[in-house]
Formats: structure tokens, C-alpha cells, sequence
């Protein structure tokens, strides 16, 4: 029989060190209270930059808090429908038709090609290796 509590781990990059690193970004609790989400919210570097930062030529008409509050809010949507740590959920994304399609990306239904239709996925985990409360960490599905 094995007994892994004798094991000491080889590596750890913790969820501190990689908001310190700048690959997870860390959004202001309040903001995420207001979509209906209980505990901590984390979105990976790619996705902030490419579906809450606000692209160029578009400023005039949108902003980040806006982009981010629409991740938020269809993160909590879907999580009202499903019980699992595990989560593909779905929202529209305005975006320029640069040629820069991703695999998670398709033509929003009867739209021109700035509206994207974008499946994020979502692990409901502990917040770190020393830290079990739970933790909400959104990405692109193909990212863990």
C-alpha cells in the first residue's frame, strides 16, 4: 500500500506566485460579489487580455469594467445551472475580425463577424496548495 502523505512534493508554483507573475489575474472581490459569485475569481493572462481588455478602435464604445462584468455575469448564469467543479459556459464577445480565431471562438448566430460566441471554461479547486477555501480560476478550455 502507498502512502502519499510521506511524499513531499518536487515542485509547487503556488496561486499567489503566479498572480505575483502576472499569469493570473486576481479580480476585485467586490466586483464578483455583484455578479452573484461567492468566492474568489482568477482569470488566466489570455484570457483577460484577449475578452476583457478592450481592443484597439473600440474604446469608444466599450470598457473593461463592462467586458469583464459580461464574463462575470454568464460565468455565474451558467454556474446556477450546473453542479460540477467543471464548467464550459458561453458569452459574445465583441472583437475585431483581425484573423486572430481561436479554437474556442465562432461566429456569433446571425451577427457580422465582430460578435464572437467564446466557450471559457471554469475549475471551482482550492485556492492554493496551502490554502483548500475555494477558488473559481476561468481559462480558455484548452489551458489548465
Amino acid at each position: 500500500m502507498n502512502d502519499f502523505k510521506s511524499l513531499k512534493p518536487i515542485s509547487v508554483y503556488s496561486t499567489k506566485q503566479a498572480v505575483d507573475d502576472g499569469f493570473l489575474i486576481q479580480v476585485d472581490q467586490k466586483i464578483s460579489q455583484e455578479a452573484g459569485i461567492r468566492h474568489p475569481v482568477y482569470l488566466t493572462r489570455t484570457v483577460w487580455d484577449k475578452y476583457v481588455e478592450v481592443p484597439m478602435g473600440m474604446e469608444w464604445h466599450q470598457d473593461e469594467a463592462g467586458r469583464l462584468w459580461d464574463v462575470l455575469f454568464m460565468f455565474a448564469f451558467f454556474a446556477r445551472k450546473e453542479s460540477s467543479s467543471h464548467l464550459l459556459f458561453k458569452l459574445l464577445v465583441q472583437l475585431p475580425d483581425d484573423g486572430d480565431w481561436e479554437q474556442n471562438e465562432k461566429v456569433a448566430e446571425r451577427s457580422n463577424r465582430l460578435f464572437r460566441k467564446v466557450t471559457l471554461k471554469a475549475l471551482i479547486t482550492a485556492r492554493d496548495f496551502d490554502d483548500p477555501s475555494p477558488a473559481i480560476f476561468i481559462m480558455k478550455p484548452f489551458e489548465d
